[in-house]
C-alpha cells in the first residue's frame, strides 16, 4: 500500500480503537483464584477475621508502621478500602480520633456486618462500614483526606471503573497509599503468581492512568509486598499530559 493511503487509514484505526476502549476498559481484570477467594468473603466473617488478624500475617506486624506511613493526623476523614475485618479501620480510627471519620469499604455483605458488630462492641463511633460494588466504593465525591488499600487492589475486578470512583471521592491534595505483593516470576511464590493478576509496574501505571502521582515507593517493610503513596496529580501536569497525548 502507498505511504499516503497507509497514513489516509490511521484515522479510521484511530476511530475503530477508541471506539472499542471503553467496552475493554469494562471487562473484569482477575485472576481465576482471587475471583474465588471474592466468593468465599462473604461465606464466613470469623474464619477471615482469624486469617486476616494474626502475628507472622506481615501487614499485621507491620501495621503501626503501615500507620505511620500513611502520614495520619486527628481529624482526617479516611476510608480504608478492601477493609476485610476492619483491623485498619479500627487502627486508622484510634489515630484520627472523634473529629474524624473512618469509612471500612468492602463488598462482602459479611464482612461490612462483622465490622458494623466491633465497632459497637468496641465503641468506636466514627468508624462507619459501607457496602460497596465491583465498581465503585460507593463514597461520597470530596468525602475523604486520605484513602489506603491493603493487600486488597489485586481483588478488583474492575480496577479502571474503581480508581475513577476513588479518585472522584479523594479531596484535593489527599493522599493514597496502597500495599500489595511483588509479583516476580520465579521468585514469588506460587500462590501468589496465581493470585495476584500483575506487578507492581502495572500497577503503578494503573494509577498514574487514573490520575494519580506517585509520591513514594517503598519496598523495605516487608519481605513480599512493596508500599506506594499515591496523590492527585496537579492540573498543571494534567494539562501537560494532555497536551501530550494529542500531539
Amino acid at each position: 500500500m502507498p505511504r499516503f493511503e497507509r497514513l489516509l487509514c490511521i484515522p479510521a484505526l484511530f476511530a475503530v480503537t477508541c471506539a472499542v476502549t471503553p467496552a475493554i476498559a469494562q471487562q473484569p481484570t482477575i485472576t481465576p483464584t482471587a475471583k474465588e477467594l471474592n466468593k468465599s468473603f462473604d461465606v464466613d466473617a470469623s474464619q477471615w477475621t482469624k486469617r486476616f488478624e494474626h502475628e507472622g500475617r506481615a501487614i499485621y506486624d507491620k501495621r503501626f508502621q503501615i500507620l505511620d506511613a500513611m502520614g495520619l493526623k486527628p481529624g482526617m476523614d479516611v476510608a480504608d478500602i478492601g477493609a476485610g475485618s476492619g483491623l485498619f479501620s479500627r487502627l486508622i480510627a484510634q489515630r484520627v480520633g472523634p473529629n474524624g471519620t473512618v469509612y471500612a469499604v468492602d463488598i462482602a455483605k459479611n464482612e461490612v456486618d462483622y465490622i458494623v458488630k466491633t465497632a459497637a462492641e468496641d465503641h468506636i463511633p466514627n468508624l462507619k462500614a459501607v457496602l460497596g460494588d465491583p465498581r465503585s466504593p460507593k463514597l461520597a465525591p470530596n468525602s475523604v483526606d486520605a484513602i489506603c488499600i491493603i493487600d486488597s487492589y489485586h481483588h478488583f475486578e474492575f480496577p479502571t471503573d474503581m480508581l475513577a470512583e476513588i479518585s472522584k471521592a479523594l479531596r484535593p491534595n489527599g493522599v493514597l497509599t496502597l500495599i500489595d505483593f511483588k509479583r516476580i516470576d520465579g521468585v514469588s511464590r506460587d500462590y501468589i503468581l496465581k493470585m495476584v493478576r500483575a506487578g507492581e509496574g502495572t500497577f503503578t501505571d494503573e494509577f498514574l492512568n487514573a490520575g494519580f502521582e506517585l509520591m513514594e515507593r517503598r519496598d523495605d517493610m516487608f519481605p513480599e509486598n512493596y508500599l506506594l503513596r499515591f496523590k492527585h496529580r496537579a492540573p498543571a501536569a494534567k494539562a501537560a499530559s494532555a497536551t501530550e497525548s494529542r500531539r
